[in-house]
């Protein structure tokens, strides 16, 4: 452990600055090898999609808002990310023993890969997951509900401009009995 500005600084920052690096250059078999040498060392599934991975992409996400990066080099982040999450969700094994749940984005949210991280770290606590991607309308997502009967629906707002249609989708699946557990930074 080292001290930056007097504050410790533990592993979890040295992970995510390397990460990052891994990012600023997208190189995915850097990024890949990095994630899954974190879970051999002992790392859970959440410790590396949710402390390393999803804090580089709030980075990644900055920089664009700010002007230091083009659409081009977040983009080309994000796709090193959606690997990284790919291969992270391949090592875990094990039949899901708690229950089946369904995750989808709300309609018009295209921003994804926060949810898929949920869906893997929620697979990896033992649920079986449904993961229905970006973008899915109130109805289609309810006559899946129907035709699948999961235990509950994990829905995913990253925008805030979006938050209208969640209202409309949640209330829609309520009617549908299915609970609902909404989440990501569009609800705040």
């Amino acid at each position: 452990m080292t001290a930056v500005s007097g504050v410790a600084v533990g592993p979890g920052a040295a992970a995510v600055e390397a990460y990052l690096a891994c990012l600023d250059s997208a190189d995915h078999p850097a990024a890949v090898g990095l994630a899954l040498g974190l879970l051999d060392a002992g790392a859970s599934v959440a410790d590396v999609l949710v402390d390393v991975v999803a804090v580089a992409q709030r980075e990644i996400g900055l920089r664009w808002s700010a002007g230091r990066w083009s659409v081009a080099q977040e983009h080309a982040a994000t796709y090193v990310s959606e690997l990284v999450v790919a291969a992270v969700g391949a090592r875990t094994t094990g039949r899901p023993a708690r229950g089946h749940v369904v995750l989808a984005c709300v309609e018009g949210e295209w921003h994804a890969l926060a949810a898929r991280i949920v869906a893997e770290v929620v697979r990896a606590e033992g649920w079986r997951v449904t993961f229905l991607g970006a973008s899915v309308p109130a109805r289609h997502l309810v006559s899946y509900l129907h035709q699948t009967g999961p235990d509950a629906v994990l829905l995913s707002c990253v925008q805030p401009s979006r938050l209208v249609r969640a209202g409309r989708t949640i209330e829609a699946c309520r009617s549908a009995g299915v609970p609902v557990v909404a989440g990501g930074p569009g609800f705040g």
